[in-house]
């Protein structure tokens, strides 16, 4: 395995870890492996670095090559969106480089990072962030997605602290609306993976529950689990990625391998 880590912007604050795994010459597939581009959550206030690295080998233990991104934080929208999208059309257009195949890379956030993922979901053709970044909108479009415990709403449950950052303490109800992802759900909307626990008191699952009823709506590929219990910020439910035992949860684990088999589902891995 490869680990190369680079900049996405001239000041040097925007980093992406890319974690490549070697190439299998007798192996057909290994030329060009699907790959996932990483969102750890945070609030919007920082990029956590357990649900960075620890869910990127996960993904690496499967064939992903596997994208980490530390995204512009503290900043209103749609500075953290610019970044994502950026770092997906960066990945897709060297992936001859990277030894991964272009119409087949997945996006996964959690909590904050859910969100963002969430965004490059229902928003890859919003035409401001096209303009800036002079791409097309199937550019920076993921071929699925897997948002595990995410902020969605800013009308129905919300975590305010995100949604404060995003827009700010006096954002309208329009503005709410308008960054409350069930609303940007369409027909176009990559296949999406949910999960999340009932008692997250942090995330309310409301959040997820909206999520899923807008793709059932707008008839988008949609898997969704709603699991009796568990803290807010699992991860990968274990020792590799928990605070404590409390974030040791062998019912919530089973995400991992639910989100790979549905990956391979709609992506044809």
């Amino acid at each position: 395995m490869n680990i190369k880590t680079f900049y996405l912007n001239s000041e040097k604050t925007v980093l992406m870890k890319a974690y490549l795994l070697s190439q299998v010459e007798s192996l057909e597939w290994c030329r060009k492996r699907p790959a996932i581009l990483i969102l750890p959550g945070g609030g919007y206030e920082f990029c956590s670095e357990r649900e960075a690295e620890p869910v990127a080998m996960r993904y690496l233990a499967e064939g992903y090559n596997a994208f980490v991104l530390y995204y512009t934080c503290n900043k209103r929208y749609p500075a953290a969106f610019h970044d994502a999208a950026y770092a997906l059309y960066k990945i897709r257009m060297r992936a001859d480089e990277f030894g991964i195949d272009p119409q087949k890379i997945a996006v996964w956030g959690a909590s904050a990072g859910g969100h963002l993922a969430g965004c490059l979901a229902t928003m890859w053709n919003d035409s401001a962030v096209l303009e800036k970044l002079g791409c097309e909108p199937t550019d920076i479009r993921p071929n699925a997605a897997i948002l595990s415990y995410p902020v969605i709403s800013g009308i129905t449950n919300p975590h305010k602290g995100s949604f404060e950052v995003l827009l700010g303490k006096d954002a309208t109800h329009s503005e709410l609306s308008r960054l409350s992802l069930e609303n940007r759900v369409t027909p176009k909307t990559p296949p999406i993976f949910l999960w999340c626990t009932a008692n997250d008191d942090c995330v309310p699952a409301h959040n997820s529950l909206v999520m899923a009823k807008a793709c059932v709506s707008n008839k988008v590929p949609v898997e969704f689990h709603m699991f009796d219990e568990g803290p807010h910020g699992l991860s990968t439910c274990d020792k590799v990625s928990g605070w404590n035992e409390y974030f040791y949860r062998d019912n919530c684990k089973a995400w991992i391998d639910l989100s790979i088999k549905f990956l391979a589902k709609y992506m044809n891995v």
